[in-house]
């Protein structure tokens, strides 16, 4: 782990409970703990930023671990936010995936609307373009 000031940065599996108060306090909705356990579990790799021992961000990669691979749950609280620890967050994250592509391999994710370019600074680029198309999403809740 890293620190910085009263930051500190790791690649460790975030708390399950943490994550998901995380995830609410930046209105994202509470998702149930075993949830929350289960999704953390399904990852390939993680970042987090603590300050102190609160979770103030964190960020996931999930995918098949080989070809295909998404930035997921990139997460900062408000206060947190505009200091570089989302652009460091993401740039841990494309150091860990890179790790893990063996010849060639695609890194995806969905920006939130108005965040898009936060990622171009990092290579994404806006779809649809001449040669991919807008990409899709469907939102399912029980």
């Amino acid at each position: 782990m890293d620190t910085t000031g009263s930051l500190s940065f790791g690649a460790a599996e975030p708390d399950a409970a943490a994550f998901a108060q995380l995830r609410a306090d930046c209105g994202w909705g509470l998702l149930p703990l075993d949830v929350a356990r289960q999704a953390i579990a399904g990852g390939l790799t993680n970042i987090t930023c603590h300050d102190g021992d609160r979770l103030v961000g964190c960020g996931r990669v999930i995918g098949d671990g080989a070809v295909y691979f998404y930035l997921q749950d990139i997460i900062l609280r408000p206060a947190y936010q505009g200091r570089g620890i989302g652009s460091e967050i993401v740039r841990r994250l494309l150091v860990e995936t890179r790790r893990m592509i063996s010849s060639e391999g695609a890194i995806g994710l969905l920006s939130v609307a108005g965040k898009e370019r936060f990622y171009e600074q990092f290579g994404f680029v806006r779809r649809p373009t001449d040669a991919f198309g807008a990409g899709m999403s469907m939102h399912v809740k029980k």
